[in-house]
């Protein structure tokens, strides 16, 4: 299902909580009702959120929201503690109540594997880095989507958004799925 641009007036926006018929397909038909009934608004889809679907998407806010954060080897946040490269992932997606283990080498060996065409926004993406080999990733980082990344690369540089071409110069490992 895609997201719509089209923003609904306060009182029809889908709540979580309350009305059990109000979910998203019940949002989607009262735009399309809302279109129909004004014949002038203009939809744009854009990408939904993908990997997790809703979990993704907090995932990857979270980890947004760290950009600029101190990069501290074996660090798990919260910000001013710093955070690891794997850290950050496991951060991100706990904040999303998904739960995943703490390393990279875990997290690779734990997770499912998907192919580069598989490939969604929330994923996590392996390589060998400095201390690890192609069977057992020393780094990971998350795809956000259009080519894109966000890492704690390492000392000295604060948590970032990279492109995803710089994971293949790392030697990529793979692709997983929380």
């Amino acid at each position: 299902m895609a997201a719509y641009a089209y923003k609904l007036p306060r009182k029809y926006r889908y709540r979580r909580r309350g009305n059990s018929n109000t979910g998203p397909v019940a949002g989607v038909a009262l735009v399309a009702a809302l279109v129909a009934a004004s014949g002038t608004a203009k939809i744009a889809h854009a990408a939904a959120p993908a990997g997790g679907g809703t979990a993704a998407a907090q995932a990857i806010g979270y980890a947004k929201d760290q950009l600029g954060c101190p990069y501290t080897w074996g660090g798990t946040g919260p910000c001013a503690a710093g955070f690891d490269c794997s850290g950050l992932t496991q951060a991100a997606w706990s904040a999303a109540g998904v739960s995943i283990p703490r390393t990279s080498e875990e997290q690779w060996a734990s997770l499912p594997h998907i192919s580069r065409s598989q490939l969604q926004p929330g994923d996590l993406v392996f390589a060998a880095g400095a201390d690890g080999t192609l069977a057992s990733p020393g780094h990971v980082v998350m795809y956000i989507g259009h080519g894109k990344i966000i890492q704690a690369y390492g000392q000295g540089v604060p948590l970032e958004v990279s492109s995803l071409a710089s994971v293949n110069a790392a030697g990529l490992v793979g692709y997983a799925r929380p």
